[in-house]
């Protein structure tokens, strides 16, 4: 009897929970988070590139002439950025909206990441409470058993009675080997996932209470969404491609340069199409030296008819209002997907409050069941089918709260936020 009560009170003792904080950081540590930051950076690299394209270049120059006498000519020159236009600028703006569009793929990423571990780990632990409740099953199914060939030997139970609690104590046996299989597997999956080991037993996670979801909140945050903001990059870029069309069917090719030749030759030029400012100096090493003086040049062609560039202009026009489209399209779409989020975690919420009901009346059936067996009006089998029945009855709260779990961060990553946090 004292064996008995001794597992029921165990059954009652807290159980410590894992801070989703340090689950948090096992995610972030893990090989499939790490790969994501390498994206990251390789992203900001090429933004990077792209802002060097506007900064000063310089390179060394030289120049030979063959005539009645040969002359050998060295010397520096480059160009930097200056104007507020040209392909520099254009390659800057496009590799910002680049950028931003990775960081909201690899935030999904690592979203989506997040949650596949964090079913992984709900799995894992809903395992673990599986292996409790085969264990307990096999003890009542063992105790059930010793009662039977007992009531046997004494002419109270039939023989198919014997061999059906037989079947049932096998029965529970192959149930725990398979307890025990699925819940190494899983612990095996995650450990590889998470790259590292995980403590035995594995705790539940600790949810903080979870309010009710503020739909209108929510709404109020629609272009937040990434498929929203994915959307309006698109339509930014083409609305930026087709104002660097249009401004390119206007703008002139004007070119000028200043040179400047005492004894050192040097040369100013600005490309107002292009935007840059070059500049170079060279000293004669032999030869004939360069006439003295300043010479100003300056060349322009102004475009006048172009077809293609018409026909470029309507193409990207007719992509553009298909992206306009699209917008408005995925602004439909996250708007549905977030009141059908909404309803999912009231749903799970419902199911935990009813798996909590049912928990506590199953601790009253075994308070009362260990109450009686210590009366004497009731048996060890009723206590280890109440201990039975509390441990399903935790087992049906751990998959409630895990659908919990699961229903809360897709409500959190539908409304745009980061589940991981930290540099993604």
């Amino acid at each position: 009897m004292r064996r008995y009560l001794a597992l029921g009170v165990l059954l009652l003792l807290p159980v410590w929970a894992q801070d989703l904080a340090s689950f948090r950081d096992w995610v972030k540590a893990s090989p499939g988070y790490q790969s994501l930051l390498l994206q990251k950076r390789q992203a900001l690299l090429g933004l990077e590139a792209a802002q060097g394209g506007l900064g000063p270049t310089l390179s060394l120059q030289g120049s030979y002439t063959q005539t009645p006498r040969e002359a050998l000519s060295l010397g520096l020159g480059g160009r930097v950025g200056v104007l507020p236009w040209g392909s520099a600028w254009d390659a800057l703006d496009q590799a910002g909206r680049n950028l931003r569009q990775t960081e909201l793929e690899l935030r999904a990423q690592a979203n989506a990441l997040f949650q596949r571990l964090l079913a992984q780990y709900l799995q894992a632990h809903l395992a673990q409470e599986d292996l409790a409740l085969a264990e307990a099953r096999l003890r009542l199914r063992r105790a059930q058993l010793r009662a039977v060939r007992e009531q046997e030997a004494r002419g109270q139970a039939t023989f198919q009675a014997r061999l059906e609690a037989e079947a049932q104590e096998a029965q529970a046996r192959l149930d725990l080997a398979q307890a025990q299989a699925a819940l190494a597997l899983a612990r095996a999956q995650l450990e590889a996932d998470l790259g590292r080991p995980l403590p035995d037993p594995l705790p539940p996670l600790a949810l903080a209470p979870v309010p009710e979801p503020d739909l209108e909140g929510a709404l109020a945050r629609l272009e937040a969404r990434r498929e929203v903001v994915l959307a309006r990059l698109q339509v930014e870029a083409l609305e930026a491609e087709l104002a660097r069309l249009r401004r390119d069917r206007f703008l002139p090719q004007v070119n000028l340069s200043l040179g400047l030749s005492e004894g050192v030759s040097l040369s100013l030029g600005l490309d107002l199409k292009t935007g840059f400012f070059s500049y170079g100096a060279q000293y004669p090493l032999f030869g004939p030296s360069p006439a003295g003086g300043v010479s100003l040049q300056a060349q322009a062609a102004f475009p006048l008819w172009d077809p293609l560039q018409g026909a470029n202009e309507r193409v990207l026009q007719n992509r553009l209002e298909t992206a306009l489209l699209a917008l408005a399209e995925a602004r439909r779409q996250a708007e549905l997907d977030l009141k059908a989020k909404a309803q999912a975690l009231r749903q799970a919420l419902g199911q935990v409050g009813v798996a909590e009901s049912l928990l506590r009346a199953a601790e009253v059936s075994h308070q009362v069941a260990q109450a009686r067996l210590l009366a004497g009006t009731g048996t060890p089998l009723d206590l280890l089918q109440a201990e039975v029945n509390l441990l399903q009855a935790r087992r049906n709260l751990a998959q409630a709260q895990a659908g919990l779990f699961q229903a809360y961060y897709a409500w959190l990553e539908a409304q745009g936020e980061s589940l991981v946090g930290g540099e993604l």
